[in-house]
């Protein structure tokens, strides 16, 4: 599935605000300003930005074993180093409110879900195929004080369906959920792989926003389904000619500001749709259940599919004394879809996020969530054909659920550290499906994943 530690790094400063999450990375610590070492080179980017050009970036290092259960016990290293620059179009090219966005990842390492645990609701945010890609490139442009407009190649993952406190986890699925990476062909247009598209804001009131997009609904070719990093390894298929993929999304915040009358939070909701063709999960064009005796196993063909979602952000407490984004905060979120075309058609999460509570530590942050991904019943009646057909004593899938616990840790501004410890409910739905037609489906037992991540900031 799609992972989405981008989001989590833009987040992370702001935390407890889930009303005032930004947009990029322009209110996270930079380590070139916490470490006096560190300040020639801190002198030369904000020159560099007096200039019009704003670089910044981060390294994300993730060492992650699974102890016990799931494909088997096994670690994994995992590093993801990205860089980018905002260029003022005013300061530049003498364009008011325009800024071009440009961004690289390298990544490297093995993913530990996909070698060791087996599961669909990722445990590694990061775990992708080692490469050197262009992820985003875009031009955004103000058009009047509320409305904005985006072209360019654009990742969903950076805008959408993302809770404020959701974010800090290191499990993929609290970033770009199961829904969307499994649903959607070739992932979506997500974390490591955007898609050509066009996107529009607008500020309809000072709480309500309303946001959509429209994207080539793959960024790969139709043939590298299966494997759409190998079929797009650079960044640079810039595909026009696929059935689009939309997505709509309206944000209304509360409690904003001194005089508010409750704490602050935030309720979004909307959908998204690809107007491709979709296998139906359960018959196949001849009418048979897939898997089944007989069955010629071409699934009947359905025109488009559409997931609704809808999620909250609300601080439930503050640190008497503290900062606004100190205290605790909650949030969940539902998504869903039909049946016949998704296979995962209802997925859940949700959690607790606090910061600031540990004595001298004003800014870590502990969390714990949960997520519960269901297996689509029409996908659960074709695995049972094809396990009695094979004459395999499996179950069909059923649902995959996680609980993460995490604490991070600010050691300077711009370094923390970020211990996390998952255990994973019924990986893949209780079985991994065989790599080969020689091989039969392989149980996958409850798993427990740990690792520490690092991330630098500058």
């Amino acid at each position: 599935m799609r992972r989405s530690v981008l989001g989590l790094l833009a987040a992370a400063s702001l935390l407890a605000a889930p009303a005032g999450a930004a947009e990029d990375d322009e209110a996270d610590p930079s380590i070139l300003d916490g470490v006096p070492a560190f300040a020639g080179l801190a002198a030369g980017r904000d020159a560099l930005a007096e200039q019009g050009f704003r670089i910044s970036g981060f390294y994300f290092s993730d060492p992650r074993g699974n102890l016990s259960g799931g494909l088997d016990k096994g670690w994994t290293y995992s590093g993801l180093f990205k860089i980018g620059v905002d260029v003022d179009a005013k300061t530049v090219f003498g364009i008011e409110g325009g800024r071009l966005h440009a961004d690289m990842l390298q990544i490297h390492g093995r993913d530990v879900s996909e070698e060791h645990v087996g599961n669909l609701l990722s445990a590694n945010d990061i775990g992708a195929r080692p490469t050197t890609r262009l992820f985003e490139l875009y031009w955004d442009q103000e058009v009047s004080d509320r409305l904005s407009v985006r072209l360019g190649q654009m990742a969903a993952d950076e805008e959408f369906m993302t809770s404020a406190y959701g974010e800090n986890f290191l499990d993929a699925t609290f970033g770009w959920a199961g829904p969307p990476s499994e649903n959607l062909p070739q992932g979506g247009p997500a974390y490591p792989l955007a898609a050509l598209g066009a996107q529009a804001t607008w500020k309809a009131t000072e709480n309500f926003t309303l946001v959509g997009a429209v994207y080539n609904g793959r960024a790969a070719p139709g043939r590298y389904d299966d494997d759409p990093e190998r079929g797009n390894r650079h960044g640079l298929n810039f595909r026009l000619q696929d059935a689009p993929m939309v997505i709509l999304e309206g944000r209304y915040r509360y409690n904003e500001g001194e005089d508010a009358a409750g704490l602050p939070g935030e309720i979004k909701f909307g959908g998204y749709g690809h107007f491709g063709r979709f296998g139906h999960l359960k018959r196949g064009t001849d009418g048979l259940v897939l898997g089944s005796p007989g069955s010629n196993d071409d699934p009947r063909r359905r025109r488009g599919n559409v997931n609704l979602f809808a999620i909250v952000d609300q601080q439930i407490w503050r640190l008497p004394g503290g900062e606004d984004e100190q205290g605790i905060g909650v949030f969940a979120r539902v998504i869903a879809g039909s049946s016949d075309r998704n296979p995962i058609s209802t997925y859940v999460d949700g959690g607790v996020v606090a910061r600031g509570l540990v004595p001298g530590r004003p800014n870590d942050v502990i969390g714990v969530a949960y997520g519960w991904a269901d297996f689509s019943p029409a996908l659960a009646d074709a695995d049972r054909a094809a396990h009695a057909a094979a004459g395999l004593d499996l179950p069909a899938r059923s649902s995959e659920a996680v609980l993460e616990a995490t604490y991070r840790a600010q050691i300077v501004p711009g370094l923390t550290v970020q211990p996390t410890f998952q255990y994973v409910w019924r990986p893949s739905g209780g079985f991994a499906e065989a790599e080969s037609e020689d091989e039969a489906p392989k149980r996958t037992r409850n798993a427990k994943v740990f690792g520490v991540a690092t991330i630098v900031r500058f």
